[in-house]
């Protein structure tokens, strides 16, 4: 079977191995909404990550001794590590599997990883703002 190198649009696909292949508009429809969500989880993937990592952190971080930061590099830190280790693993095959669908060069396929892309940055991402706040360095200096 000849492996297409340009993006064509068709309702006859074979997506990631033999047994998901679709053969009429109904089939693909159904894919085409089960990448979009496949592709969105994996944002949220990544963000549950980021959370995981930055309250990390924060748990390693007690603030003791009249305030000063101290660290307490043991506590907890090998199950944190651990989770994040497998939740990387599951990006990662999770990433190659999305690749692989737009190396169908299926266009409907490919267009639905980038929507599932931009909807779960969308969703779960939106808290994520850079939040930038000002400190008036000269409290006493004259205002221009």
């Amino acid at each position: 079977m000849d492996m297409p190198m340009s993006f064509y649009f068709s309702s006859r696909a074979t997506i990631l191995f033999e047994g998901w292949s679709v053969q009429d508009v109904v089939g693909v429809v159904f894919s085409v909404v089960g990448i979009v969500c496949i592709a969105a989880l994996m944002e949220g993937l990544t963000r549950f990550v980021w959370w995981l990592g930055k309250r990390r952190q924060e748990g390693l971080l007690d603030v003791r001794n009249g305030g000063r930061l101290q660290t307490s590099p043991h506590k907890q830190g090998l199950m944190y590590h651990l989770a994040q280790s497998l939740l990387h693993v599951l990006q990662v095959v999770l990433a190659y599997c999305l690749m692989l669908v737009v190396m169908t060069y299926n266009g409907w396929l490919a267009i639905a990883v980038f929507l599932g892309a931009g909807l779960g940055y969308f969703v779960f991402s939106a808290d994520m703002g850079v939040r930038v706040e000002t400190v008036d360095i000269l409290p006493n200096a004259k205002q221009v």
